[in-house]
This record gives structure tokens, sequence and C-alpha cells, in this order.
């Protein structure tokens, strides 16, 4: 596929872009990978009735349902599918031969490929790079969910549930804690690990991917606070020797 240049735009970004240290290279080189959340074709449909009220959830599963079966029987019969303009997949070839005998195709593998179309090419030629971080090992909290209304949202409900999903969330040993740090108009947070509310003991779900925990009574009613995950934890059987700390968006109980 051809390779389309993209710019940092840390206001108008489509994406994120994560950094990993080259581990056969000399100096400081990273190579970079573009995150990014998978829409399922449940996704795709609800996105389609979102935008188009009147279109049925049944019809439009069974066109999906014909139209994938037909693009997996051209493809079985050898024959390359154009998929709604976007591009062709195809069956392509893969390897090289030491002679010129037909039977000599021990080393030759087959393997599905795509080739993206101008349309496609056209269509993400806009897309930018709205963050960029280098990848460690420290919580990462991706989604703030307010489990009383079911929806993500920065506003939480007073003595409700808050879900946080993400990577490597789970709390350690006693070391480890979740709080609630009290922010300033600035977004700012005190260093002092006494003022913060401690909701550590409020946890009901502690896993890598996702912590559930009640907010605390003393969270005050429109106040703002960071949420800090503290922990140590790698996995069942090492403990950092020294907690890291991750601190979420500024959120608002209400």
């Amino acid at each position: 596929m051809e390779e389309i240049k993209t710019t940092f735009n840390s206001k108008d970004g489509n994406g994120g872009l994560k950094l990993y240290a080259n581990p056969f290279g000399t100096g400081k080189k990273f190579y970079g990978r573009f995150e990014r959340d998978i829409l399922s074709m449940e996704n795709l449909v609800s996105r389609i009735q979102q935008k188009n009220p009147g279109a049925d959830e049944i019809i439009i599963n069974t066109s999906i349902s014909y139209i994938k079966r037909e693009i997996l029987a051209a493809l079985k019969e050898g024959k390359a599918v154009n998929l709604l303009d976007l591009g062709e997949l195809y069956i392509g070839a893969t390897g090289s031969v030491a002679s010129d005998s037909a039977t000599d195709i021990a080393d030759i593998s087959l393997a599905v490929k795509f080739s993206s179309s101008q349309l496609l090419k056209d269509s993400i030629s806009k897309v930018s790079i709205g963050s960029v971080v280098f990848s460690d090992t420290a919580p990462a909290i991706n989604k703030i969910i307010n489990w009383f209304t079911g929806k993500e949202s920065n506003l939480l409900t007073e003595g409700k549930n808050v879900v946080l999903e993400g990577k490597r969330l789970k709390l350690g040993t006693s070391e480890s804690g979740l709080f609630l740090a009290p922010a300033d108009e600035k977004g700012e947070i005190s260093d002092d690990e006494s003022t913060w509310l401690d909701c550590t003991a409020l946890v009901r779900q502690n896993t890598p991917k996702k912590i559930d925990f009640y907010l605390p009574e003393n969270a005050s009613n429109g106040s703002s606070y960071r949420i800090v995950i503290k922990s140590n934890y790698v996995n069942g059987y090492t403990k950092r020797k020294e907690p890291m700390y991750t601190y979420s968006e500024v959120v608002t109980v209400a």
C-alpha cells in the first residue's frame, strides 16, 4: 500500500501514535504504531442506524451476511473482489523458487492481500496524529464510565460507581491504591497523598483491563478531581520495586 504522510495536530488529531524503542538499532530511535479502536460489525450497523433512523437492522445484517458469504466464495475460487470500491481483496503469491521447474514450488505460498483504491487513499489523506506517547509499563486509563448513566463521561454521579477501562490497571499489593486527588481550576493536584481521597477499599473489580469502584461519601458534590492509580502490579508473579502512578483527566462529581 502506498504510504500517506501525516502530521501532528494536538487539537484536532484523529488518533494516537505510540513510539517503541528500536531494540536492534543504536541511539534513540523509535518506531511508531498507530493506536486504534476496532469497530465490530454490530458497531457499524449501529452507526448506520444512527445516521439513517429508518434503516432496518435485520435487513442490514442479512445483506452483510450475504455479501460476506459471496466474498469468501469468490476468494475460494481464486477471484479478486472489489470491496465496496475501497480496494481489491485478492490471493497473492509470496516466496521464490530455485529453478524453472513447474513442480518446484515448495517455497511458494499463498496469502490474502489487499490493494487500496484511490478513494480509500483520498479518504484517509487528512488523518493526523492527535497525541504521541512513548511505550512504557505504566497503567493507561482509556475510558472513564459513569456506571449510573452507563455513559463514558468525566461527569460522575455522587455515591455511585465509576468504571475505568484501559491497560495494566490492576492494583498490586498494599503499596498500591486508588485515589481521588482534588484538582484546582487549572486541573493541577497536590503531590501530598494525604490530601487525596482513598478509594482503595471501595474497589469491587480489579483487573488489568477494568477497575470498578464506588465514589466515597466525602467526594464533594461539584468538586473536581483526578483519579490516581498507584500500582506495583506486573503479573501474578512479579511486582514492581517502585509503584507507578497514572492520572486521569479531570472529573467532576455531581
